[in-house]
């Protein structure tokens, strides 16, 4: 099935920085992010109904990724099973775990994961979670209703998928229970009986650019990103999972991220006002820049950096032109450093930020809150790898007493000044961190 196996791999668009597959951006997360990031959000569950938005999200795009797939010309023909093959497939090949759809009609099913990225990635990050507490791939369940309505032909928000065991809680496996939600009377609280799940922006607002290679640095930018764009990153045959540069890896849709961040921006508004975000975006910086120290700091420790970026490198100043050469080769967008000042100030020109490119699709109005949360958080992790640990001068371990360290050191970097183009007239984001 050569359009399928098209499908699973998707396309990486060079003059925007961005993989596509079916009309969805995808791009590479570690576990450290997608667990803390839920974690974070789930915090807040005490005030705010976030536990919804969780798995709704993942199948308002699933579910526009897939039926946009099954309607192409050269796939109407696919049979069931060929669709639950695709489906199943392509949750592997991103690094989601293994599912099994085999057993689902359209009216649901029950579907069982040996291998789940969120169940094994927090039960990694956070140990084992507490029997009485729900499982944690709201992700996955949301990716099967929403694939399981595209497989069917039926209409959005039809279905609703409960977990029943969870990874991270010990259980040998994760069990789902697929069922309409009429009959299980599932309806948000604020949602006066009806169903609000909505289609996916998928590529929003994006722009195009062409990747510079600044000439202050031996670091080639177009070299390292057409190497690790070549790069075969696909799940486990057996697990599922993308075991690299230290991390579990997953390709992941662009807009999840996007949906349940600015969906709890409008939580915290709806019951603090405009008082409530900043601390919303502080937690949602928090997590980007816990993403940046411990995917940042894989890399800087791979193998593959050791071989191909490392020889590059002349001083600390490289290091951050070879990170952020990487940054341009996972989906984000494009990356270019305007103002570097060593141990002082770095200034990030970010195009076609993901981030943007969702809000300006899927929100309708501008905001004067900078809403580049990865990028901001990111940005400061670079600084505050490269000048206040000791990875560029030997192998050092990423974990929590070190990130606490960090966090405490007097020289931390956090993101002081931000340009974002969801405010009006603002054709980029840009940030710039220095240290406090």
């Amino acid at each position: 099935m050569q359009q399928t196996s098209q499908l699973l791999r998707g396309n990486y668009l060079y003059n925007r920085n961005s993989y596509i597959a079916a009309g969805e951006p995808m791009i590479f997360h570690c576990h450290h992010y997608n667990v803390y990031l839920q974690a974070v959000i789930e915090d807040t569950s005490s005030y705010l109904h976030v536990y919804p938005m969780l798995s709704d999200s993942s199948q308002e795009i699933v579910y526009t990724q897939f039926s946009n797939f099954f309607e192409e010309k050269n796939n109407q023909n696919l049979s069931i099973e060929d669709k639950k093959q695709v489906c199943q497939d392509y949750f592997r090949f991103c690094g989601f775990g293994i599912i099994d759809l085999t057993n689902l009609t359209k009216e649901g099913g029950q579907v069982v994961a040996p291998y789940e990225h969120y169940g094994i990635g927090w039960k990694t990050k956070f140990g084992l979670r507490q029997k009485n507490k729900k499982g944690v791939a709201f992700f996955a369940a949301g990716y099967i209703a929403g694939a399981t309505e595209a497989i069917f032909g039926l209409p959005l928000g039809t279905l609703f998928t409960e977990q029943k065991k969870c990874i991270s809680k010990g259980d040998t496996k994760s069990v789902f229970e697929v069922s309409t939600r009429q009959n299980n009377n599932i309806l948000d609280e604020d949602e006066e009986n009806e169903i609000n799940l909505v289609p996916s922006p998928q590529e929003g607002e994006y722009q195009t650019y062409k990747l510079k290679n600044p000439s202050n640095t031996t670091i080639d930018y177009q070299a390292i990103r057409q190497a690790l764009t070549n790069m075969d990153l696909q799940g486990d045959v057996k697990t599922g999972l993308i075991n690299a540069f230290g991390v579990l890896l997953t390709r992941m849709y662009a807009n999840y991220y996007c949906l349940i961040s600015y969906k709890l921006l409008r939580l915290f508004e709806g019951e603090m006002g405009n008082d409530g975000l900043p601390l919303a975006a502080q937690l949602l910086t928090e997590a980007g820049h816990i993403c940046a120290y411990n995917t940042f700091g894989g890399v800087m420790q791979s193998t593959e950096w050791n071989a191909m970026i490392k020889p590059m490198i002349q001083d600390k100043e490289d290091w951050v032109h070879g990170i952020t050469a990487v940054v341009n080769a996972f989906g984000w967008g494009f990356w270019e450093i305007e103002k570097l000042e060593p141990n002082k100030q770095l200034k990030m020109k970010v195009v076609s930020g993901y981030e943007s490119n969702n809000y300006l699709a899927h929100f309708d109005t501008h905001t004067e809150l900078p809403i580049s949360f990865l990028a901001a958080g990111g940005v400061s992790g670079i600084m505050n790898l490269i000048y206040n640990t000791s990875i560029t001068e030997d192998f050092m371990t990423l974990d929590e007493k070190e990130y606490r360290k960090l966090v405490q050191n007097s020289s931390f970097f956090t993101a002081q000044k931000q340009i974002c183009r969801v405010k009006q007239h603002s054709q980029f984001d840009e940030i710039e961190v220095t240290s406090k």
